[in-house]
């Protein structure tokens, strides 16, 4: 799972690397779909109004509306894949997040005294 080429000599420090570069990745995900959707949305308006404008049936009229649609639809698979990336993105942050509480958790039974 680690995808960094920095080395550590302590465990938990290397851990809590992979967790930190988890979910900077999950974050900067997140907010491709947010610009994503932006996009999405402003091609979907454009071609709302493309559409009222096909309604006068004239060749340029409905060209720009099939130019819209499929702007529109691009934007859309672009939005989905970037909802699949965060997907992955969150599921990659949920494990480092339990690896790191795991190993940190263990760390720490180490260092209180038994009872």
């Amino acid at each position: 799972m680690t995808t960094t080429t920095k080395t550590f000599a302590c465990p938990i420090c290397a851990t809590r690397s992979e967790l930190h570069d988890a979910l900077s990745a999950e974050v900067k995900a997140a907010a491709q779909v947010y610009h994503l959707v932006n996009h999405w949305r402003t091609a979907h308006e454009a071609r709302e109004l493309s559409n009222f404008a096909a309604e006068e049936r004239s060749e340029e009229t409905i060209e720009q509306f099939d130019a819209d649609m499929e702007k529109e639809a691009e934007w859309f698979t672009q939005y989905q894949e970037a909802i699949e990336v965060h997907r992955l993105a969150a599921e990659r942050s949920r494990v480092a997040r339990a690896a790191y509480h795991e190993r940190l958790t263990n760390y720490t039974k180490t260092r209180i005294p038994a009872a």
